[in-house]
């Protein structure tokens, strides 16, 4: 519903978290792929404390059980060296003896077999249930059920509390030892940053107290094998950030590739809800709907992961309203969520589900504040 709300109000649905910055950074950051790492800044950040010897991150990690059944209660405490990225070679130093206490990737949130149905947990979803733009969509402006493959399979869920966001998350878990020498990122971090205070119609700042939904994913197996070559190409862009030239009136413009990225929301249990007749028309009516994830999105290149985060902090106030009303409900929805790149051209159809997942009743008052 988090992502049903904007697309009721403006057709534009997504989601976000909160941003509490600790590391000075340069706004362009060089990684071992060749690409630049954008949008990497630090506003909210103590420039002292990122000089100071040591940055500590709180981590509470919580063993994944063996069975659904088990709950996810333990919780073990790994404490790490904190050694600067590679892909953070130019920013602020920090001392060799700086640590920082890391949560593994991951660990919050339990997975669940596809089809129980077990209260804070996650599943991993068949792409193919997701209906995108077919081949023949630029002639007969149809859509159809995606290709059965995706490019990334979830791994793991995170939630956290914090009083700001928490932008390009991924510096604060431990992320799997992955050969990273392909030329896409074995890892996808989905960040959807979701504010909990109240909205105001006069909003000058678009930070404060919220969560973070935290997606892991890793890349398939089979990727060049399953996916077409022009969605393989399509990714690239999409992580390279191209530009590419809109053809429009009176004149061309150049654009990111990277808004064409959407995601697609469903809750599946509608039923469940309780809604009343004017809310049940309107999620009958938007559910599922594709959204344009821009501009409210970021993008981070690490090492060996791509991150993007959706900041639902800068949704318009209506949505935001539309949010508001139904956070309550949140613990209560089976909501499926997915992302593709859209196909502008005949050349880009079908379009392929960059990946998707099932979350499963999460109730985010459970989980605690990514400490630091």
């Amino acid at each position: 519903m988090i992502f049903i709300a904007r697309k009721m109000c403006f057709h534009r649905v997504a989601v976000d978290l909160f941003q509490l910055r600790f590391l000075q950074e340069p706004n362009i950051i060089r990684d071992d792929y060749g690409f630049t790492l954008d949008k990497v800044s630090s506003r909210n950040m103590d420039r002292n404390a990122a000089r100071a010897e040591g940055v500590r991150l709180e981590k509470r990690k919580s063993a994944i059980p063996s069975s659904p059944g088990t709950r996810r209660k333990s919780s073990l405490t790994k404490i790490l060296s904190f050694k600067r990225r590679e892909a953070y070679s130019n920013s602020a130093s920090l001392s060799s003896k700086a640590s920082l206490r890391r949560l593994v990737a991951g660990s919050q949130v339990p997975c669940s077999p596809r089809r129980t149905k077990l209260p804070n947990s996650w599943s991993s979803i068949e792409p193919n249930t997701f209906r995108v733009r077919g081949k023949r969509y630029i002639r007969d402006k149809k859509k159809e059920f995606a290709p059965n493959h995706a490019a990334f399979y979830p791994f793991g869920v995170d939630v956290f509390l914090s009083p700001r966001k928490i932008d390009h998350i991924a510096r604060f878990v431990e992320l799997p030892a992955v050969d990273s020498s392909g030329v896409v990122p074995p890892i996808l971090v989905v960040n959807l940053q979701i504010p909990s205070y109240p909205p105001t119609i006069f909003q000058n700042e678009h930070n404060g107290e919220g969560m973070s939904f935290v997606f892991y994913f890793k890349l398939s197996e089979n990727y060049s094998k399953e996916l077409p070559v022009h969605f393989q190409e399509n990714i690239q862009r999409l992580i390279r950030g191209e530009i590419e030239k809109i053809r429009g009136f009176p004149v061309d413009k150049n654009v990111t590739f990277r808004d064409r990225l959407k995601f697609l929301a469903r809750v599946v249990n509608i039923e469940d809800l309780q809604l009343s007749a004017a809310e049940q028309k309107l999620m009958n009516a938007y559910n599922e709907k594709p959204v344009l994830s821009r501009p409210q999105h970021e993008f981070y290149l690490g090492k060996n992961y791509f991150e993007i985060d959706f900041d639902i902090h800068r949704f318009s106030y209506i949505a935001r309203k539309g949010l508001e009303s139904c956070k309550d409900r949140l613990k209560k929805f089976v909501l499926d969520f997915g992302l593709t790149i859209q196909g502008n051209k005949a050349e880009d159809l079908p379009e392929n589900m960059l990946c998707c997942i099932r979350l499963k009743e999460i109730d985010y008052t459970n989980y605690q504040q990514l400490g630091f």
